[in-house]
C-alpha cells in the first residue's frame, strides 16, 4: 500500500498552547499526537509573514530563493503582484515535484496555488489569502443586518487586522412591515412582516436584492425569517429559525454585469417577538463553481461535503455583527469541510498528499493573545479567563478536525498539522518611516501623509533628496537611493549605524536587534531580486506595521507603547517562546515516526520551516522540488539518533 501525508495547515497554531490545553484533558486527538507521533516548534523563515511562510512550506527553499518577502513581489520593474498570486513565488513547488515522480497531491485553501503548474494534481482556491473581502472567488463579504438605525463599521487590512479602508459591518434595512403584495404568502400565526436586504458585489457595482418574509410558526411571537428572490412565497432560497444557521442556498448573483453561481447562508441573531426588530447575519457570497482545478472537481465536493466558505474568521465578532460563538462555528464548517475533502482525496481520489491553509488561530491570536500573555503591558487579569476560554474552546475545533483526520487514516497515511508561525504580544511599537524621515533618510513631498501610521507611500516621496526608503508594504528591509558607488557605500554605512544605534530611552531598550549590509543578510536568509539594500530585525518585544489597530504611540516620538495593544508576528526576531509562541509547528504521526519525540532544540536546534519538504518528500521517496534547500529531519524518523555525546 502506497503512503500517504495529510498536512492540515493551522495558521498561527501555537504549540504551548496547544499543550496547555492537551494537560487539562480537552484536546484529546492532539493528547494523542503528543504520545504517538512527534511534535516540534519550527524556525519559521524570515520575515514572519504568512505569505512567506507558506511558500516556504510549500517549496522546502528559504525567502531569499523563492522571494516571497513582504505582501507583494515585484515580478518586473515597475510591476507588483499579490503574493498570494501563484506566479509569486520563484521556486518550485512540492505538488510538482510529486507529478514528476508520478503522484497526485492536493491543495486546499493554500497560498500562492494558483496556478500551480499541475496537470494531474488538484487545486481548491488557490488564492488562500487570510484577509476580509479579498478573495478571487467571492461575490461579497460577510454582512449583518438590522432594522435598527444605529450600525457599526469594521476596518480590516489586507491580513485582517489593520485599517486600510472602512467596511460596513451591519447595514441598516427597512423596518419590519406588514407584508404586502405577495403570492403564495405561507402559514403563519401572526401576519407576517416583510423587509428586504441588498447583497452588494465585490467588483462591479452590481446589487442583489432580497425579499425577507418574517413569520410566527407557533403563535409565540415572530420566531423565524424566510429569504426570497421575490416577493412570492414560493421563490424563498432558505429560512432561519431565531439563534439557528440556515441551510445553504446556490443562487446565481450578479457580479460585474454577469451571472455567477454562488453559495449563501443566514443566521437569524434577533428577532423580537412582537416583531419590532431583527437582526440577520449572512454568511460570505462564495462561488459555487470555477473555484477548483479541474473544474469539475467543484461540483463533485459541494455534492458530497455541501457549498465552500472561502473566507471564515474572527471578523464577524470583532467588527460586531456577531458573537464569538457565531464566528468560530464558521470557522469550524470551514475546517471540516477542508478535512472531510483531505480524507476523500487521499483515500478515493488516488491523492499521495493533501495540505491547505485555515487561519483561526492567527485571527484570534491578533485579537487576544495579549489578554492570555502577562508578557504584554496591557494584560489585565479580570479578562484573561474569558479570553483564555476564547483560546481553549479554538483549539478544541482543531482538535476535532485532527480526529476526523484521525478517523480515515489507514495503517500508510501520516496525519500532521503545520503552523507558519505563531504570534506574540505587543509591548514597543516603533515607526521606521518616521524615523527614516527625521533622520534625514527619507524627505517626502509637501501635503505627504501617512508619517506617524509608519504608510509613507512611494508617490510622496522626493526622490531628488532621498538617500533611502521603505516600499509599499511592511517593511523589514530598506533600498538605498543611489548607484553602486561612494556614495552608495556613504549612505550605506551611516544607515547602519542609525539603525544600530537607535535607542529607546524610555525602556533603556534597542529597538534593532539585527542591521545587515545586502551582502551579509543571507544569515536572515536574505538575498535575491526582492531583497533589500539593508535588512533589518526587531528586537523582542518591538514590532511595526500595524497602525491601524494601535491607533498612535503613545506620546509619539518613533517609538513607545501603543495605545490599544494587541499581538503579531513580522519582521522581529521569531525565538520568542513562553505561553506565547513566534515558532511555527510541525506535528506528524505515521509509518516509522518516533512517539513521543520532540526534537531537543537545545543540542539539535530547531527544525526549519525549509525542512518540512524535503522530509515530507523523503517519506514518500521522491525527490524534493528544484530549488529546495531545506534538510531531510532525519531524528523523527525510528532508528535515527541524532543527539551525541562528547568524549570525555
Amino acid at each position: 500500500m502506497a503512503k500517504k501525508i495529510c498536512a492540515f495547515g493551522m495558521d498561527g497554531f501555537v504549540v504551548p498552547m496547544m499543550k496547555k490545553f492537551a494537560a487539562e484533558g480537552c484536546l484529546p486527538n492532539f493528547e494523542r499526537m503528543l504520545k504517538a507521533g512527534t511534535v516540534n516548534q519550527t524556525a519559521p523563515s524570515f520575515p514572519v509573514w504568512t505569505p512567506t511562510n507558506w511558500a516556504t512550506l510549500s517549496t522546502g527553499a528559504h525567502t531569499g530563493t523563492h522571494g516571497v518577502s513582504r505582501w507583494h513581489v515585484e515580478v518586473e520593474p515597475g510591476k507588483r503582484i499579490n503574493s498570494f498570486d501563484g506566479r509569486a513565488s520563484n521556486a518550485e513547488r512540492i505538488w510538482n515535484a510529486l507529478e514528476r515522480a508520478g503522484l497526485k497531491g492536493v491543495a486546499v485553501h493554500y497560498p500562492a496555488a494558483a496556478p500551480s503548474g499541475v496537470k494531474t494534481g488538484f487545486v481548491v482556491d488557490g488564492f488562500g489569502h487570510p484577509g476580509y473581502a479579498s478573495t478571487d472567488y467571492e461575490i461579497a463579504a460577510c454582512q449583518a443586518y438590522t432594522t435598527r438605525e444605529d450600525v457599526a463599521t469594521v476596518e480590516m487590512d489586507h491580513d485582517g487586522t489593520a485599517v486600510r479602508r472602512a467596511q460596513q459591518s451591519i447595514m441598516p434595512i427597512p423596518p419590519l412591515t406588514s407584508a404586502e403584495g405577495w403570492d403564495n404568502l405561507p402559514p403563519s400565526r401572526s401576519a407576517p412582516l416583510e423587509s428586504t436586504i441588498e447583497v452588494h458585489a465585490r467588483i462591479g457595482g452590481d446589487v442583489n436584492t432580497f425579499h425577507l418574509l418574517v413569520l410566527d410558526s407557533h403563535g409565540n411571537g415572530y420566531d423565524r425569517v424566510q429569504i426570497c428572490s421575490r416577493k412570492d412565497g414560493s421563490s424563498r432560497i432558505t429560512e432561519a429559525e431565531l439563534g439557528q444557521w440556515s441551510e445553504w442556498a446556490i443562487e446565481a448573483f450578479r457580479i460585474d454585469g454577469r451571472e455567477q453561481r454562488a453559495s449563501v447562508r443566514f443566521k437569524l441573531m434577533e428577532l423580537d417577538p412582537n416583531g419590532e426588530h431583527l437582526k440577520l447575519y449572512r454568511s460570505q457570497v462564495t462561488y459555487a463553481d470555477g473555484f477548483t482545478y479541474p473544474d469539475d472537481l467543484a461540483p463533485d465536493l459541494i455534492s458530497r461535503f455541501g457549498p465552500y466558505q472561502e473566507h471564515a474568521s474572527m471578523t464577524p465578532y470583532t467588527s460586531g455583527m456577531t458573537d464569538f460563538d457565531t464566528a468560530l462555528e464558521e470557522c469550524e464548517y470551514q475546517g471540516i469541510w477542508v478535512a472531510d475533502v483531505a480524507n476523500y482525496m487521499l483515500h478515493e481520489r488516488d491523492c499521495s498528499f493533501f495540505i491547505c491553509h485555515w487561519h483561526l488561530y492567527d485571527y484570534l491570536n491578533h485579537i487576544h493573545l495579549n489578554d492570555v500573555d502577562p508578557a504584554c503591558p496591557g494584560y489585565t487579569p479580570e479578562n484573561a479567563d474569558e479570553a483564555m476560554d476564547y483560546f481553549r474552546r479554538a483549539y478544541q475545533v482543531g482538535d476535532r478536525i485532527l480526529g476526523r483526520i484521525w478517523e480515515a487514516a489507514d495503517a500508510e497515511t501520516y496525519v500532521g498539522t503545520l503552523g507558519d508561525h505563531g504570534a506574540f504580544p505587543d509591548i514597543r511599537i516603533a515607526n521606521i518611516r518616521k524615523f527614516l524621515h527625521e533622520r534625514g533618510f527619507t524627505v517626502l513631498t509637501n501635503g505627504a501623509e501617512g508619517v506617524e501610521q509608519d504608510e509613507v507611500l512611494e508617490k510622496d516621496i522626493d526622490w531628488e533628496k532621498t538617500q533611502a526608503y521603505l516600499k509599499d508594504d511592511k517593511g523589514f528591509d530598506i533600498f538605498i537611493n543611489a548607484e553602486p558607488g561612494p556614495e552608495f557605500d556613504k549612505i550605506e554605512r551611516e544607515l547602519l549605524l542609525a539603525l544600530r544605534t537607535w535607542v529607546d530611552e524610555e525602556v533603556g531598550g534597542t529597538p534593532v536587534a539585527i542591521a545587515l549590509p545586502k551582502r551579509d543578510a543571507y544569515l536572515l536568509g536574505q538575498w535575491g531580486d526582492q531583497c533589500g539594500d539593508v535588512v533589518f530585525a526587531w528586537d523582542h518585544g518591538y514590532v511595526s506595521g500595524y497602525y491601524g489597530q494601535w491607533k498612535r504611540i503613545v506620546g509619539g516620538g518613533t517609538v513607545g507603547a501603543p495605545e490599544v495593544f494587541g499581538a503579531h508576528h513580522g519582521g522581529f526576531l521569531p525565538t520568542q517562546n513562553d505561553l506565547s509562541s513566534s515558532f511555527g509547528s510541525m506535528l506528524l504521526a505515521g509509518p516509522d515516526i518516533k512517539k513521543g519525540y520532540e526534537r531537543p532544540a537545545e543540542t539539535l536546534g530547531y527544525i526549519h520551516a525549509a525542512d518540512v519538504v524535503p522530509t515530507f518528500c523523503h517519506l514518500l521517496g521522491v525527490l524534493p522540488p528544484a530549488q529546495s534547500q531545506g534538510a531531510i529531519a532525519y531524528d523523527l524518523l525510528e532508528g535515527h539518533e541524532m543527539v551525541r555525546q562528547r568524549e570525555s
